[in-house]
């Protein structure tokens, strides 16, 4: 005689039968969505990988303009405060700023100020040394606080040296043509004790970036400025 499977078999068969198709469909499903997952992770870094070198460069561009806005601020301020000239030098190297002394000189004012500075600190270093031994000096007179200042500004020099990978150009107002620092090629802007100074647009340069500013004659803030980077 025929036997037929029990409703409660064949329940359970169909039980079980359902059951591995779910698991399956559900692994193919996390499967995919692995893949997708990795796809966007793919194209999100693509696309991070350019903006970070875009950032990169326009900081690298920047920081000289940062630091020369910031330079011209200070020489400034001294100036008016000394009723002294002061000036900013640009050559090939970078710009360095200190109190101006002569219009005739050129790039090795920088080093003869070094040497003097230098000179100036060992002086002080002795002086103090004999202090301490009580060793008697020449009568010192008290100082007044505008002539400390300007005898501290006679030792006053701010340097900063321009990246071989960027390139400097500077344009005063009476020039019809960008000036490159390059190689022997200096000049020199100067600040007035009233707190004018000459008008400058400074350029700088690099492969894939660019950054060009204009400073104010009167306060020698940047009233315009340029910029790109790819």
């Amino acid at each position: 005689m025929t036997s037929f499977p029990s409703a409660k078999t064949a329940w359970k068969a169909k039980t079980t039968s359902g059951t591995g198709s779910l698991s399956r469909s559900r692994s193919a499903f996390t499967l995919v969505e692995v893949v997708i997952a990795v796809a966007v992770v793919a194209i999100l870094t693509g696309l991070a990988v350019p903006a970070i070198d875009s950032v990169q460069r326009e900081r690298l561009a920047r920081e000289p303009v940062n630091r020369l806005v910031l330079l011209a601020r200070e020489v400034r301020g001294r100036a008016m405060a000394e009723q002294r000239p002061y000036q900013i030098l640009f050559d090939g190297e970078g710009f360095r700023a200190s109190r101006f002394f002569s219009p005739y000189g050129g790039r090795e004012e920088a080093q003869n100020l070094r040497q003097r500075i230098e000179l100036m600190a060992q002086r002080e270093e002795i002086a103090e040394a004999s202090r301490k031994r009580g060793i008697a000096l020449e009568a010192e007179a008290e100082v007044d606080p505008g002539e400390a200042r300007i005898e501290e500004g006679l030792r006053y020099l701010e340097e900063y040296e321009i990246g071989a990978d960027l390139r400097v150009s500077l344009k005063f107002w009476n020039e019809t043509a960008w000036v490159s620092m390059s190689g022997a090629e200096y000049r020199r802007w100067i600040f007035q004790p009233s707190g004018m100074c000459e008008p400058l647009r400074f350029r700088v340069e690099a492969d894939k970036s660019f950054f060009e500013v204009e400073f104010h004659p009167l306060t020698a803030d940047v009233q315009s400025e340029k910029s790109w980077v790819e």
